[in-house]
C-alpha cells in the first residue's frame, strides 16, 4: 500500500477529529453501508471510513459509490470538476509454492478512485433501494449465539479480560434503547481481543478504544443504526498517534473488521 496514500487518508481522519467530526459515525441518519451501486458489494476497513467521512465533510446525501469507468458502463458520467475518494482495491498478484509445496496466492494493492452516485455523477436512473438491515433487537441474539456472558451489575460498562465476561448496567438505566445496545455493541468488541478469539490484545489503552470504538460502528452499520460512540477522552490521544504513524488508523481498522466479522461468522461461539 503507497505511502502517498495513507497519509491521505490519516490527515482526513485528523482533520475531521480536529473538527470535532466523528470518521466512523457514518453522516446519516442511519448508520449507512456505503455500497458500490454496480456490483452491489459493501465497502469495509478503513475504506469505509474514507468513504463515511468524506461523505460527513462534503455532504453527500447518499450512501452508493461507483468508479469513473463504471459509470461510463451504465450510461452515467462524473460532473465536471467532482473528485473521486480514494480507496484501496486488494487484486490477485501471483501463486506461489510454499516449503509444504501448498499453493498461496500473493495480492498487491493499488489505490483506486470512487464517486457518490448521488451528488457527484449525472446520466444515471438508478435505484435508490437500501441495503437490507437486520433489527437492532437481533444484537441480544447475536451476543446469545458468541456465548459471551453478560452480568447486570452496578453502574459501568466493561468488559472483564480476567473474568472474560460483559458488565453492563441494566437496560432500564439507559435513556434509549439505542444507547444501550451502543454500549453492548463497544464492549462485544473488546470480547474480541483475547488471543483466543481475534488475538488484537495490546497494552495500548488507546489504541484498544479506538477498535472498539470502530468496529462498533462497522457492527452497527450491520443493523442501520445511527452510531453515538465517540469517546472524547481519547480523541487527543488518537490524533496525536495518527500524527505520528500514518499506519494507525489501518492497524485499528484492520482488527475493527475482523472483530465484526469474527462475532458475525455463522460457527462462532466465545
Amino acid at each position: 500500500m503507497k505511502q502517498a496514500y495513507k497519509e491521505k487518508i490519516t490527515n482526513q481522519i485528523i482533520k475531521a477529529l480536529e473538527q470535532d467530526k466523528i470518521p466512523w459515525v457514518s453522516p446519516f441518519e442511519q448508520q449507512l453501508i456505503s455500497i458500490n451501486y454496480l456490483t452491489k458489494r459493501p465497502y469495509n476497513g478503513v475504506n469505509l471510513l474514507s468513504l463515511w467521512v468524506t461523505g460527513m465533510v462534503r455532504g453527500y446525501t447518499g450512501n452508493y459509490w461507483i468508479g469513473f469507468r463504471q459509470a461510463n458502463q451504465i450510461g452515467g458520467r462524473v460532473r465536471k470538476g467532482e473528485k473521486g475518494t480514494p480507496i484501496t482495491v486488494c487484486c490477485p498478484l501471483r501463486i506461489e509454492k510454499t516449503e509444504d509445496d501448498k499453493d498461496v496466492q500473493r495480492y498487491y494493492y493499488k489505490t483506486d478512485y470512487v464517486f457518490n452516485l448521488y451528488s457527484q455523477i449525472e446520466g444515471v436512473d438508478f435505484d435508490t433501494e437500501l441495503h437490507a438491515y437486520r433489527p437492532i433487537k437481533e444484537l441480544d441474539n447475536l451476543v446469545i449465539h458468541t456465548g459471551m456472558r453478560v452480568r447486570y451489575q452496578g453502574e459501568r460498562a466493561y468488559y472483564s479480560a480476567k473474568g472474560d465476561f460483559i458488565n453492563m448496567p441494566f437496560k432500564s438505566k439507559f435513556k434509549t434503547q439505542t444507547a444501550y445496545y451502543q454500549t453492548l455493541a463497544h464492549e462485544l468488541i473488546h470480547s474480541t481481543m483475547k488471543d483466543c478469539r481475534c488475538n488484537w490484545e495490546n497494552d495500548n489503552r488507546a489504541l484498544e478504544e479506538l477498535i472498539a470504538e470502530i468496529g462498533a460502528a462497522y457492527l452497527f452499520a450491520e443493523y442501520g443504526v445511527k452510531a453515538d460512540l465517540h469517546t472524547a477522552a481519547y480523541i487527543q490521544s488518537w490524533i496525536k498517534e495518527l500524527k505520528n504513524d500514518t499506519d494507525y488508523i489501518f492497524k485499528a481498522s484492520k482488527s475493527a473488521k475482523y472483530a465484526v466479522k469474527f462475532l458475525l461468522s455463522s460457527n462462532v461461539k466465545i
